[in-house]
């Protein structure tokens, strides 16, 4: 028996046998173009971004009802990312000047975005490397992969899973979800992270998983019966029969448990010393309102305003905006704070900048409260339509990623005068 350790996700039990994906593009070809096979190559390239666009439209399509709200929300991300003109336009930009093939001139500019997303300090943004990754691991395999010799590729897999725990290099939310729908036990990856937008999803879905076991993922091979403790962050291969019964106990224990937590959600929280405490939910989508009640939330924390800048061309206008946060306030009985746009670095939208150029250097600083101090056309809107929209409920602002006290009193300044122009 073999036990490899990694990074856990989520509290539960998964035992199954390993289906041990191919990870089959690891050396990317590089070879010179002759001057007539330029065209033919970009529109290679093109072909496989949009086959890589419409598989996830399909999944999209294909979401369970029973799925998270925020499922949706994650394969926006990779579709918004295949739009990005790093990985959409500038590839080809070098198939045509420098006359290589389309795999490597990809792989160039990604591995410049993955490693600048590398050097950020800030543990979340810097987890958008995997983001990066997969989307761009979804075009290559577009470009290069080959079922017939590949028979262990995702697309290979068969639609029952049950009982089986996937094994891989890595995971894509759309991956997660469609896995899932498959009856995937749990899985098991060479990267990620505890905060990328997979295990984010695996939690939310209930799907145990270990991630980032890096080269100890070699000791797997298919067919290898696991067990994955995502508490400890344990993946025991081969483990006696006696270990499985141990933990088959446990996992039922686990299970028994959860039922009875769930009989809870609509009980006052009360804490054993009397104090009462207040549930509050994380929103970002209209739809997303419609788990508060089940959830037994009292209220909403966060509510992340992105996503009324996501897919369009043009800022949302400040009646569209009222719309919005109208909706939220009239429907939530309980306070509302709504979060101003955190927009830049990781999160590139067309309708949340007004300068062009600078969607093509993400995270070089100006981000959230400070891109909203620099472009006063796009902050005031959302605080009027903030303000408007409170006489409907007790809606109250979060100013994301302050950093100095100048930050504070330029944003107090700002909302001040909105105030005295409304």
């Amino acid at each position: 028996m073999l036990s490899l350790n990694g990074t856990g996700i989520g509290r539960d039990i998964a035992i199954g046998r390993a289906i041990v994906l191919k990870h089959w593009h690891g050396d990317i070809p590089r070879y010179p173009l002759a001057e007539d096979a330029i065209d033919d190559e970009v529109s290679r390239f093109q072909q496989a971004v949009a086959s890589a666009r419409a598989e996830l439209k399909r999944v999209q399509q294909e979401i369970p009802e029973d799925a998270p709200p925020e499922t949706g929300a994650f394969i926006d991300v990779h579709l918004l990312m295949l739009d990005d003109p790093v990985i959409a336009l500038q590839p080809i930009e070098s198939i045509r000047q420098q006359h290589q093939n389309a795999e490597w001139c990809l792989k160039t500019h990604a591995d410049t975005l993955i490693a600048f997303f590398d050097s950020i300090e800030e543990p979340y943004l810097r987890s958008k490397k995997n983001d990066v990754g997969q989307v761009v691991e979804r075009i290559l395999d577009a470009l290069m992969v080959d079922d017939t010799t590949h028979p262990h590729g995702l697309r290979a897999l068969e639609e029952n899973l049950d009982g089986q725990v996937i094994v891989g290099h890595d995971l894509t939310p759309a991956d997660t979800v469609m896995l899932r729908h498959r009856g995937m036990a749990g899985f098991v990856t060479r990267l990620g992270g505890p905060i990328s937008h997979t295990a984010i999803l695996a939690r939310s879905l209930g799907v145990p998983a270990v991630v980032g076991l890096h080269n100890a993922i070699n000791y797997i091979r298919n067919d290898d019966v696991l067990i994955i403790d995502t508490t400890t962050g344990t993946v025991l291969v081969a483990p006696d029969d006696a270990l499985l019964c141990e933990f088959r106990e446990q996992r039922q224990q686990q299970r028994e448990q959860q039922q009875q937590l769930a009989l809870l959600r609509s009980e006052t929280a009360v804490t054993r010393d009397g104090h009462e405490a207040t549930l509050l939910a994380n929103i970002e989508l209209p739809e997303d309102l419609d788990a508060l009640g089940p959830a037994g939330a009292q209220g909403v924390g966060l509510y992340r305003t992105e996503f009324l800048f996501m897919n369009r061309k043009q800022t949302p206008t400040e009646a569209e905006q009222y719309d919005a946060y109208c909706h939220v306030l009239r429907t939530v009985d309980g306070p509302v704070t709504i979060r101003t746009l955190d927009l830049g670095a990781d999160k590139q939208v067309d309708g949340g900048r007004t300068d062009s150029q600078a969607n093509m250097t993400p995270a070089l600083g100006l981000r959230a409260i400070r891109l909203c101090l620099h472009e006063p056309a796009l902050f005031k809107p959302q605080l009027r339509a903030i303000l408007r929209a409170a006489v409907h409920g007790d809606a109250r602002i979060m100013i994301p990623m302050l950093s100095n006290l100048h930050e504070l009193e330029q944003t107090l300044e700002l909302v001040r005068e909105v105030c005295r122009e409304l």
